[in-house]
């Protein structure tokens, strides 16, 4: 227990961290103080504004609740719960909000204001009129709405210069330059209007919008973020805030908002648009197809190909791929310079395998969209760069120039990194590398002890368990081939392999087998022992996976699913399948780690991938599991050393397709002839023939490798 002068100072030194925007530390000295004495409301009320702050304000909720049953009387803290409700709260948590503010211990006065802001769903806020004439702004207002900008700037202006306490003349101005391209002049006027008025939500709203068209996301979201602090039901602000954090890497947060949107206005499409959105970004991408076919059934009018166009990405992602491409080609067929139809795809042929047009598409994107990164990045997947190629200059001037958006610099970073090695420019790899990590770090920050945490649970759930011992009954006769290793050791290349026979299909990452077996043991950060699982649960998690797959895969005889930690359900899957067959992919951790190192991983997923530090030290957990399951069931699986099968593809290769219980076919030698989907970072070199290339790779950019290199030496994973 920290004594109150320790208290004090430690508060201080968390507050000086926060205002200086170092929220993680700052958390951390939160946490530390309640860890201590957990009644201080001082931390939870700055834990929860924090929370609001960085997109997280479901999580802030419990904190600034807590903040106020400690300091009932404290209006600050009833003010920022108000807020942490408007940005993360739903309508049943409106109303405990607004239940518990009646008997609140505040002035009538501040109680009835906070109730205001959701009062009817209020969209809005009576803007500081400073003497202006209703009649004034009916003008301003129809030249507006008749899109005569010009007129709208000149009568506002006037009114502005009349009456200069008026936020809403400003506001007013700020649009109608807004509308023409007068970004400076705009912004002036929206910032002028909500110093007159900082409770002007649409002046907030305003700016944010005039922030997104500049693609200053991060400024887009704190305006919009205020701009439903202070009008919860403001109906396009929560679209906007919503679709800022999806653009920003944060679609977890975007979903609360569109819940709300779509409870306001049940009628309107846009919501939806921007929960499909986010539901790509979550890789739900069932549920983001059935968000754009509910904006599309919702349209009023003719449908827009860029609504046609990203219902065609959700397919893509789904595997509905004849689907997908007929939405593509109708939305181009529409509009055939629509970025979303044109970049989409050539994704999708991309991932077919079908590279030259794919290349030219991608070509073509770059025109239409030149500041989206991810297409850069994406085109690079696919294109060997030769020395002097013209696209590697190209991609260096985009990076350079200083308006570009964080996200869009981090995913050139990558592909210009890619396409150096292609031209072996090895000096100036890693220039790009590191900055395009370190922007990932700064979108997605990762604890990784977090990820020690997991396994120590995991092996604590599994210790002390025969596990040969344990026959259940009723089990599915389902043979899948499961696919598991570290990202990038191979692991696309083994069940292309696999998948050349001609009785196996690839499914790619599944992924639902393993979740629903690490959800079997572990809960809320709590774990139970697998003798606590009823068997019934087994059983069902193999028929119910069976039945997924035929679903997707009706006429599949036997699939491989390449859900990379399936490693860590080993035991829990053999014993709900036990006809399953699982391979484990090994290679040369410098090799290994140095591939992830160069790419960007799907959004959300492998977020230690961007430190090297990390890296080793994920590393180090994948082998505790890998020796956790040989010292226990070791005929349980199979495993491939990458560098063995490169170095005797014949012999390793025969040996693998035994192991999975197969007949040999020669068509498994031939794996880069197979047609079939590939959707993982691999998918241009897993159609090639197996290539020593990438062996010893680290020995090239060793001095930059130090920091992975030396973790990797004191974890004893390679020679000192």
């Amino acid at each position: 227990m920290l004594t109150a002068e320790e208290i004090q100072k430690t508060y201080a030194t968390a507050l000086k961290h926060q205002n200086a925007k170092n929220f993680d530390e700052a958390l951390k000295i939160y946490g530390r103080l309640l860890k201590s004495n957990p009644n201080i409301a001082e931390a939870h009320y700055q834990i929860g504004r924090i929370l609001c702050q960085t997109d997280a304000a479901r999580s802030a909720l419990k904190h600034l609740r807590k903040a106020t049953e400690l300091r009932p009387k404290e209006q600050a803290v009833w003010h920022a719960l108000a807020t942490a409700v408007a940005l993360g709260g739903d309508r049943k948590t409106e109303e405990e909000f607004l239940s518990a503010l009646k008997t609140a211990p505040v002035s009538t006065e501040f109680r009835i204001g906070l109730q205001d802001r959701f009062g009817a769903r209020r969209s809005s806020t009576s803007p500081a009129m400073g003497g202006v004439k209703p009649s004034d702004i009916d003008r301003m207002v129809a030249a507006m709405n008749s899109g005569k900008y010009a007129e709208a700037e000149r009568l506002a202006s006037t009114v502005a210069q009349k009456f200069p306490k008026s936020a809403i003349a400003r506001n007013i101005l700020g649009a109608a330059q807004m509308c023409q391209r007068k970004i400076r002049e705009a912004e002036s006027n929206f910032r002028t209007a909500i110093n007159l008025d900082p409770g002007y939500a649409e002046a907030h709203d305003n700016l944010g919008r005039l922030y997104m068209e500049s693609e200053r996301f991060e400024d887009a979201a704190a305006s919009f973020r205020t701009a439903v602090g202070i009008a919860p039901g403001m109906f396009n602000a929560l679209i906007a805030l919503a679709s800022a954090q999806t653009r920003l890497g944060r679609p977890a947060a975007a979903l609360p908002l569109l819940e709300r949107a779509i409870d306001i206005n049940r009628t309107s499409p846009d919501p939806h648009r921007a929960l499909g959105n986010a539901l790509v970004r979550l890789n739900k991408h069932d549920e983001a197809v059935k968000a754009f076919e509910k904006a599309i059934e919702l349209w009023n009018g003719t449908i827009p190909e860029d609504l046609i166009a990203l219902l065609g990405t959700a397919q893509a992602r789904a595997g509905k791929d004849d689907e997908a491409l007929a939405n593509f080609n109708l939305a181009l067929s529409k509009n055939q310079d629509s970025p979303i139809a044109v970049t989409g795809k050539a994704q999708l042929l991309q991932t077919l395998g079908q590279f030259d047009e794919s290349r030219d598409l991608f070509i073509r994107a770059f025109d239409l969209d030149p500041n989206n990164g991810e297409n850069y990045r994406q085109f690079s997947a696919s294109y060997k760069a030769k020395a002097g190629d013209p696209f590697v200059e190209r991609m260096k001037a985009k990076y350079d120039d200083p308006r570009l958006a964080d996200m869009d610099r981090m995913n050139i970073g990558f592909a210009i990194a890619k396409l150096l090695e292609d031209t072996k420019d090895y000096t100036h790899v890693f220039k790009y590398l590191n900055d395009a990590n370190a922007l990932m770090c700064k979108v997605y920050p990762y604890d990784i002890a977090k990820r020690l945490r997991d396994v120590e649970l995991v092996k604590k759930s599994f210790d002390d368990f025969d596990w040969k011992s344990v026959k259940l009954d009723g089990t599915t006769d389902f043979a899948p081939i499961f696919v598991t290793g570290m990202p990038r050791s191979g692991t696309t290349l083994i069940e292309q392999i696999i998948s050349s026979h001609s009785t196996v299909t690839g499914a790619g990452e599944v992924g639902e087998a393993a979740r629903t077996a690490h959800n079997l043991i572990i809960r809320r950060g709590r774990n139970r022992h697998i003798s606590e699982v009823p068997n019934e649960d087994l059983v069902k998690l193999g028929f119910d996976f069976e039945a997924l797959i035929r679903d997707r895969f009706p006429d599949s005889g036997r699939i491989t699913d390449k859900s990379i930690q399936s490693y860590m359900s080993l035991g829990i899957l053999k014993l709900a399948m036990p006809n399953a067959r699982f391979v484990v992919v090994r290679r040369d951790p410098r090799d290994n780690l140095l591939s992830m190192y160069k790419n960007k991983f799907p959004d959300n997923t492998h977020l230690y991938a961007y430190d090297q530090r990390d890296l080793a030290t994920y590393y180090s957990t994948f082998v505790e599991m890998i020796d956790f399951w040989r010292e226990r069931v070791p005929d349980w699986f199979y495993e491939v050393q990458y560098e063995e099968l490169v170095a005797n593809p014949e012999e390793e290769t025969r040996k693998l397709i035994a192991a999975c219980g197969l007949e040999w076919e020669d068509a498994c030698l031939n794996f880069h002839e197979n047609k079939r989907k590939i959707e993982t970072l691999s998918v241009y070199q897993a159609r090639q023939p197996i290539s020593k290339a990438s062996v010893a790779l680290w020995q090239r950019y060793e001095k930059d490798l130090k920091p992975m290199l030396d973790a990797l030496k004191e974890g004893g994973h390679v020679p000192g």
